[in-house]
């Protein structure tokens, strides 16, 4: 026991030696580094800063030392070399002062316990073993080189930019802006008023308070003036849509008030902007397109003779596609000015449409709630002293006693209850006169009645022998040619309401359909076997004439025959069975061997239609679509 009591006294002997051993000689460092500053005349630091105390440990650490209430409070201005030594240790450029407190703290003796002192001053020249520290400072000539400033991402060097330069400009592009938005507000209502001929019925005001940004979407993006330009308010966001809108579509020119309208002879600088397919011989007139139909019919020139190898054929954007029907399509037809055309189905809806082939506007919509229609077309009023008819009147008609007539101008439908004199369970199936004179209603037992299309009243009736299937006009009404189930065709003049002529079909098979070209010099008959007879005016000649050709190329029943404004093309369809379509090249009476083909979508064909210039080819189908097709042999639509 004794020898491990000895130990431990030893031990505890050996403790106080070395605690009092680290007095003493921290005694001796405080000694040497007084003497040091007494040399360089340096004061004590007294006045450190509550964050540099922070940073070195505290109040108690590192200089806290020296902190001496009574000489802080008589702190005197800074000496010369007191501004040296924190010019040394915050970046100064003073190396005499720095080889100076070097050499004079350079003792070997020493090096170890300035560790705990003052850490600044060995980074300014000194490593742990009184030594310049290597690559620190003791080659370094700028003081400011050995600091090193961790605040983030090293910034990017910009060219200096004159702040109140920059003002001034955002302040002028504010106000020009501003400027231009009360301007173009005004602008907008005059220009509204020089077009339309009055200014809106209505303004929001709302609008202002709204706000649109145009990098919301890419197809707002085309609506800023400038690239960095994002939100605009509603009524500039208003202005630039219909500006952007009269760009591709401008505003036609029926739409315009009479003293606006663009004449095309009025000036060597006159514009048509009304079709895409304008001829620049056609003649426009001063009144609206709906009150009259003079000089968009008009052409001069030579006739443009179509291949009968192929014809070049564009798909556009559907008839019908702002309204598409619910229904099979029963009827389409153009509008003599070629912008309008009529669709209507058993969806019981009459919709007006302006063609254009790029957007194909609704343009009015009529619904008829007791009756579907089977088949509805535009009634030229009768020729007046100047020659002139007006296409205004729509006739629809289904599987009814009545029928109905739409005023397209006042908006007004008219209702006549059947034709006093018969007793016609349905007038389903008509054809209007091509001088608006007459109607032809296809009545039971044989019966054709021609009701008066102004009075809307019986006229006559003309009796065939047997049942009637179809009838066709000649171009100046004089002719009224029909066809029944015996397949004999009848030549009916109207004025005395006998027959004048009838020959037979060829081979002809319970016809179905009749056609008469516009130049009144081809004939064709559709039969139920799906073979398409064509004849030429001498079928008018004798009792059983030969065709020119029997086109057999569709098998089912045919529907639907219509040749086109210049009889070059014939159009017969068939809506038995899908994609029974074909065109015929008159002259040459061959069907175009390149169109239609196996990828146009077709579908169940029910009714077509030629625009007056044959610049357009509608197509209705039992899905309720309207296909449009441009034919680019004619430049007119």
């Amino acid at each position: 026991m004794a020898p491990k009591h000895k130990k431990s006294k030893t031990s505890g002997g050996q403790g106080g030696a070395a605690a009092q051993g680290g007095g003493a000689k921290s005694a001796k460092t405080a000694k040497v580094i007084a003497e040091a500053r007494a040399k360089a005349d340096i004061a004590p630091i007294t006045h450190m800063t509550q964050d540099r105390q922070h940073r070195r440990g505290g109040p108690h650490g590192g200089f806290a030392k020296f902190d001496n209430k009574e000489q802080s409070d008589k702190l005197k201005p800074k000496e010369k070399t007191e501004v040296e030594l924190e010019n040394l240790i915050f970046g100064g450029d003073h190396q005499e002062a720095f080889s100076r407190i070097g050499h004079e703290l350079s003792s070997d003796e020493e090096g170890d316990d300035l560790d705990d002192f003052d850490y600044d001053l060995e980074v300014g020249g000194l490593g742990s073993d009184g030594e310049e520290g290597e690559g620190v400072g003791g080659d370094m000539e700028d003081g400011a080189d050995m600091f090193f400033m961790d605040a983030g991402p090293t910034p990017v060097e910009r060219e200096e930019i004159n702040e109140d330069e920059v003002d001034e400009d955002e302040e002028i592009g504010e106000g020009d802006l501003d400027e231009d938005e009360g301007a173009s507000e005004d602008e907008e209502v005059s220009r509204l008023t020089a077009i339309y001929g009055g200014k809106p019925a209505w303004v929001d005001e709302d609008d202002k308070t709204l706000s649109i940004s145009l990098k919301s979407a890419n197809r707002l993006k085309k609506l800023r003036k400038q690239e960095a330009e994002d939100v605009v308010n509603g009524v500039d966001y208003e202005q630039r849509l219909r500006r952007q809108f009269e760009k591709v579509y401008p505003v036609p020119n029926w739409a315009q008030p009479e003293g606006s309208r663009k004449r095309r002879r009025g000036g060597a600088g006159a514009i048509d902007s009304d079709s895409d397919y304008s001829d620049e011989e056609q003649e426009q007139e001063d009144t609206s397109i709906l009150m009259s139909s003079k000089g968009f019919l008009e052409k001069s020139g030579r006739l443009r003779v179509l291949s009968s190898e192929s014809i070049t054929v564009t798909r556009v954007k559907n008839a019908n596609q702002m309204a598409p029907s619910k229904s099979v399509i029963q009827s389409v037809e153009f509008h003599p000015n070629s912008q309008m055309l009529l669709t209507a189905g058993f969806d019981r809806t009459l919709r007006l449409f302006q063609v254009d082939g790029k957007l194909n506007q609704l343009m009015q919509s009529v619904f008829y709630k007791d009756m579907p229609i089977y088949k509805a077309a535009f009634s030229p009023a009768p020729s007046t002293g100047s020659g002139s008819k007006i296409n205004n009147t729509v006739v629809a008609s289904g599987r009814r006693k009545y029928f109905y007539t739409y005023d397209i101008e006042a908006g007004k439908v008219d209702k006549s209850q059947g034709i006093y004199g018969r007793h016609e369970k349905s007038l389903e199936k008509f054809m209007l006169s091509p001088c608006g004179t007459w109607i032809a209603f296809l009545g039971r037992d044989g019966y054709i009645i021609l009701v008066a299309t102004k009075t809307r009243l019986w006229d006559k009736n003309l009796k065939m022998s047997g049942n009637v299937r179809a009838v066709a006009w000649s171009s100046d009404s004089q002719y009224l040619y029909s066809v029944g189930g015996d397949a004999e065709i009848y030549q009916w003049q109207v004025s005395t309401g006998k027959c004048v002529h009838r020959f037979v079909d060829d081979g002809g098979f319970k016809p179905t359909c009749i056609a008469v070209s516009p130049n009144d010099q081809f004939f064709a008959v559709g039969s139920r076997s799906g073979v398409v007879n064509v004849y030429d005016r001498t079928c008018l000649t004798t009792r059983a004439p030969k065709p020119l050709r029997a086109i057999g190329n569709l098998t089912t029943s045919i529907h639907t025959m219509q040749f086109n404004h210049d009889s070059q093309i014939l159009a017969i369809s068939s809506k038995a069975r899908k994609d029974q379509l074909r065109l015929v090249h008159i002259p040459s009476l061959k069907v175009f061997p390149n169109w239609p083909t196996k990828g146009t979508p077709l579908s169940y064909v029910t009714c077509m239609a030629f625009s007056p210039r044959s610049g357009y080819f509608a197509i209705g189908n039992d899905k309720g679509r309207v296909l449009l097709y441009r034919l680019n042999h004619y430049p007119s639509a």
